[in-house]
């Protein structure tokens, strides 16, 4: 038997646990779930990943009790496929959740989903179009607050991180107050460091560079103050969490969907490049029980699923492309895996394959693929391919039988829908950034290196 088909056979028979309707009850004890997604966050932009403006003293300070992942790369470089890959454990390849007007067919089982069907409560409070009901994020979650999701004329009535981690607090401190003690889980999705940057009276004066400054240096200081806007209110979430007795007893992840560009490969922004500063994210996990460290290895935001789900003690699904953390957060050895990220956005087609090593980049179908050694150039300036074409070749073909593997898996799964794109959905769409129509890019984009965008 081929062995691709051997694997999705293999998968047939392990789609069991989540990937099943089946109500499984969570064990004795079994401790909450507190997400937390910042949009747009550039892991090298946060004190604890080495940056030296003081933008996340708040996270710096969780982290230091937590498990760090020093590379964690996002499935794509944009927030919709990113965050559901985070959701579903899979590959954009098989959710199909490409486009601005896709939404995730509900044949998924979703990590909400996998929770409440073991008794959690499930609430989610978010702050972008692309994690509203209308794409489907939302699955399997019994509260949901979208309500600040949608673009107000006026620019400042997009800071939102005051009002998510307002009702994020009332939801937990409702959740003390309540005779029932059933395990809850809790999303924020916090906006703000997302374009447009906004300053911040009292913040963002804090980070400005000085001298004469480039226009990605400019971009980059009000960004840093919106990263610090974030953080100082993720802090209060995280305070109220340890002020009401929950710290001992929740697991806390903290991630970002993606990073942003500033200038780095020619561009600005994000949804138009798979470079580090766009795919490499932040993530940080605190759970009972296991002390903090820092992990080297390289995982990957379809690791999120199956690791919640084994601290809480659920079944998971074998058959997934990611895998539990949890024996690398126990200080324990993990084979090495390849990282997959994809974009494939109307006209634009973007892959990579990461390794601890080197980072292979695929522009469009049949593209030159180029080759980054990353422990010499961990910017991604030099292109190396043709002096490593057996690394190359090998890469690529790792690179094609993950996308194939992942297609193959689609198969199990209804497609993805598209939405129409009316004008109201394209009016708010512009005034995030995106203009919405199938023959554009992300407003804020430019053309970078060998033509890409």
């Amino acid at each position: 038997m081929d062995p691709l088909r051997r694997e999705l056979l293999l998968t047939l028979v392990l789609l069991v646990a989540c990937g099943s309707r089946s109500t499984f009850g969570a064990p004795e004890g079994a401790p909450n779930v507190l997400l937390i997604t910042i949009d747009t966050l550039r892991a090298d932009r946060l004190g604890l990943y080495g940056h030296a403006k003081p933008t996340s003293p708040e996270l710096d300070a969780f982290a230091s009790g937590a498990i760090v992942f020093e590379h964690a790369e996002a499935s794509a470089p944009w927030t919709l496929p990113a965050l559901a890959s985070v959701m579903t454990g899979e590959i954009s390849s098989t959710h199909n959740c490409w486009n601005y007007g896709s939404v995730l067919d509900d044949s998924f089982r979703t990590l909400p989903e996998c929770l409440v069907a073991a008794g959690y409560d499930t609430a989610c409070v978010v702050s972008h179009l692309f994690v509203t009901t209308r794409h489907g994020l939302q699955q399997g979650f019994v509260h949901t607050d979208d309500s600040f999701a949608y673009p107000e004329i006026d620019p400042a009535e997009n800071v939102t991180s005051q009002v998510i981690s307002d009702k994020g607090i009332r939801f937990l401190d409702q959740k003390k107050a309540s005779p029932d003690r059933s395990p809850w889980c809790l999303w924020l999705h916090y906006f703000d460091p997302h374009k447009e940057y906004m300053p911040h009276a009292g913040i963002s004066e804090g980070f400005v560079t000085p001298g004469e400054r480039a226009r990605g240096t400019i971009l980059g200081d009000v960004y840093d103050g919106e990263v610090r806007y974030a953080d100082l209110h993720v802090g209060r979430v995280l305070a109220s969490l340890c002020e009401l007795g929950f710290e001992r007893d929740t697991v806390v992840v903290v991630l970002a969907d993606h990073g942003e560009e500033f200038y780095e490969h020619g561009g600005q922004g994000h949804g138009h490049s798979v470079h580090d500063e766009v795919v490499r994210v932040p993530l940080v996990i605190r759970a009972p029980g296991i002390p903090g460290r820092r992990v080297n290895e390289l995982v990957r935001q379809i690791d999120v699923l199956p690791t919640v789900l084994e601290l809480v003690g659920l079944p998971r699904p074998a058959a997934l492309p990611g895998r539990s953390l949890v024996p690398a957060m126990r200080g324990e050895p993990m084979d090495p895996v390849g990282a997959l990220s994809e974009l494939d956005i109307y006209d634009l087609r973007f892959d990579s394959w990461r390794t601890a090593k080197w980072k292979l980049i695929r522009p469009g179908a049949g593209g030159t693929p180029r080759l980054y050694d990353l422990a010499a150039d961990p910017g991604e300036t030099t292109d190396v391919a043709p002096q490593h074409p057996d690394v190359t070749a090998a890469l690529e073909a790792e690179l094609e039988r993950a996308r194939e593997l992942g297609r193959e898996r689609a198969r199990l799964f209804g497609s993805a829908r598209e939405l129409t794109l009316t004008p109201g959905i394209q009016g708010d769409l512009e005034a995030l950034g995106y203009t919405g129509d199938e023959s554009d890019l992300p407003v804020d984009d430019a053309p970078g290196e060998n033509g890409e965008r």
